[in-house]
């Protein structure tokens, strides 16, 4: 189930202006979210940059045509991420940009100086890390029915995210291969993008911390997406299958109703676009 990728284009409109607390009252769920999203336009142009350079490398048409996919599936992901971005008012979170600055410099950097082989595990560190957590989050029909346009976003990604998510595994192991260095290099890269999005939170909290009256009025569809536990603890099942020796993303199965929210945005996209 959900063995096909398709190269989506969507409607989404943001506000003009996003509080940066926008899931009413709460806090430190509204600068995760934030944190990840602001992650993605510096994160997935890298992911990019790295298929593209393997792509030389590829002499399998089944492994090529799954890079091409993935590399325009991700570049929709980030663009819509960086609208996303641009509506949310961040002026009061000045050390923001600095952090942001970091981050971009390390993925230039790692393009610039590490190998082909670093760079595809990084990828596929990432892919195999949210592939699980998005999993566990989504299944096994998705976040419910009349989300927010923001919720409408994350879902259309993650559904995606599902759907390339042999990609970089592939790719990996068709042109460097060695599972010691993918799982070594792969733990990295997870510490290093969840390190990144904690800490952009912690400031985010320091600057503007939870009020003493607490949550108020948080919408039931935000509060079921969002109060899912995504610790260690709760994915430790699918994180421990992504470590073993014989782990192929292959073997991991998707529930039907992923497949039926795919089509569903797949019919929103080709409406937008026609």
């Amino acid at each position: 189930m959900l063995d096909t990728m398709t190269v989506r284009k969507m409607p989404f409109e943001f506000p003009d202006e996003i509080e940066p607390d926008f899931m009413d009252g709460d806090h430190e769920r509204s600068f995760s979210f934030i944190a990840g999203s602001l992650l993605l336009p510096h994160l997935e142009p890298y992911l990019i940059r790295s298929m593209r350079a393997a792509e030389k490398h590829v002499t399998d048409p089944v492994v090529l045509e799954g890079l091409k996919k993935f590399a325009s599936q991700e570049g929709q992901h980030y663009q819509m991420h960086k609208k996303f971005n641009d509506t949310i008012r961040l002026d009061g979170f000045p050390e923001l940009e600095v952090l942001e600055k970091e981050l971009s410099d390390d993925y230039h950097r790692f393009t610039k100086t590490k190998s082909l082989r670093f760079n595809l595990a990084y990828a596929e560190g990432f892919e195999a890390l949210t592939m699980n957590a998005v999993k566990h989050m989504m299944e096994p029909n998705g976040f419910g029915e009349d989300l927010p346009v923001f919720l409408q976003m994350v879902e259309w990604h993650f559904v995606e995210e599902l759907e390339h998510r042999t990609v970089a595994f592939d790719v990996y192991d068709h042109v460097c291969g060695g599972y010691l260095y993918r799982l070594f290099v792969g733990i990295w890269a997870q510490w290093h993008f969840t390190n990144w999005i904690r800490r952009v939170k912690n400031y985010m909290l320091k600057v503007r911390p939870q009020p003493d009256a607490g949550l108020k009025d948080v919408p039931a569809e935000t509060m079921s997406v969002f109060a899912q536990p995504t610790s260690a603890t709760s994915l430790m099942p699918g994180l421990l299958r992504i470590y073993l020796p014989n782990y192929t993303p292959h073997d991991v199965e998707i529930s039907a109703g992923i497949q039926t929210l795919a089509d569903k945005y797949s019919k929103m996209a080709f409406e937008f676009n026609t």
